[in-house]
């Protein structure tokens, strides 16, 4: 079974109704098809579901998102009394894959401009366990309670859907520690600016951390002080270079933002074993 529901925003998925089920002691889920995403969320009892020829087990504060086109029922009578909630919601275009998303910065998929916004790759569970049940339920009671009155209600169910959305996928991810997303954001930032030199005050006023603690989130995350993973950047960068073009060392070194060339070589080897030469010499006959 496949472990994730993968797609795009925007635009966001699209809601459609939503309410609550009882399943009475010895009752079990009917067997259907449906053609937009059903997802239920066990407050009290536990199901047993089968979904095309997948059975899992869903239990009190877990949910599950059923896909459409496959048929779905529950395979076992219930134990006890069970209640659950149910959300139906359509999705234009999605995959089911095993692909899995850590962090919201692994999902961004372009940046905004003036004309485009910012899309994002969303990864949901197909079955999984709520930490936060009590801003799930939240939503999920404001949206019941919207069921009836004015024509504006619906808009403002969508926008409480997005928001559960974005819950369901942030208690998806691993959570980063502190140290974590310090030395995330470092990285990023070094990735996009390996060509320069490195000063870690003017990293400390872009990132707002003292240079100190940087240097010790980066060590105990990567294992590698802010400046060593900046060469090696420009080491992996340079490599590239080498084995693709007839460039000169100089040329390479200033490339990667190194202005000496003799310290440039003396870092190749002190990385690669090897003298940025003989590197060329090694690619080029591996590739012949």
């Amino acid at each position: 079974m496949d472990r994730f529901i993968t797609f795009t925003v925007p635009p966001f998925p699209t809601y459609i109704a939503s309410g609550k089920g009882v399943f009475h002691q010895g009752e079990r889920h009917i067997s259907r098809t449906f053609t937009v995403f059903d997802l239920l969320y066990v407050t009290k009892g536990e199901l047993w579901m089968t979904e095309g020829e997948e059975a899992f087990h869903v239990k009190e504060g877990e949910y599950t998102i059923l896909s459409p086109g496959l048929s779905h029922g529950g395979h076992l009578p219930c134990e006890e009394e069970t209640h659950y909630e149910w959300l139906h919601f359509s999705i234009d275009r999605f995959e089911l894959t095993n692909r899995l998303r850590e962090h919201w910065i692994d999902m961004k998929q372009n940046q905004a401009t003036f004309e485009k916004p910012a899309t994002y790759e969303f990864s949901l569970p197909r079955l999984g366990k709520v930490k936060g049940r009590s801003v799930l339920e939240k939503h999920l009671s404001a949206m019941r309670a919207l069921n009836h009155g004015a024509s504006e209600l619906p808009l403002k169910k969508q926008l409480l859907f997005e928001e559960l959305l974005i819950h369901l996928q942030k208690e998806a991810f691993h959570i980063p520690s502190a140290k974590e997303t310090v030395a995330s954001e470092v990285v990023h930032y070094l990735e996009h600016h390996f060509m320069e030199k490195l000063h870690m005050e003017q990293l400390a006023e872009k990132l707002h951390y003292h240079p100190d603690y940087m240097t010790r989130c980066m060590q105990t995350v990567y294992g590698l002080t802010p400046n060593q993973y900046s060469h090696r950047l420009k080491i992996e960068k340079a490599k590239s270079m080498l084995a693709s073009t007839n460039e000169k060392i100089a040329a390479i070194a200033e490339h990667v933002g190194i202005d000496d060339p003799t310290y440039f070589s003396k870092l190749f080897r002190q990385n690669e074993g090897m003298t940025p030469i003989e590197y060329r010499h090694l690619a080029k006959r591996t590739t012949k």
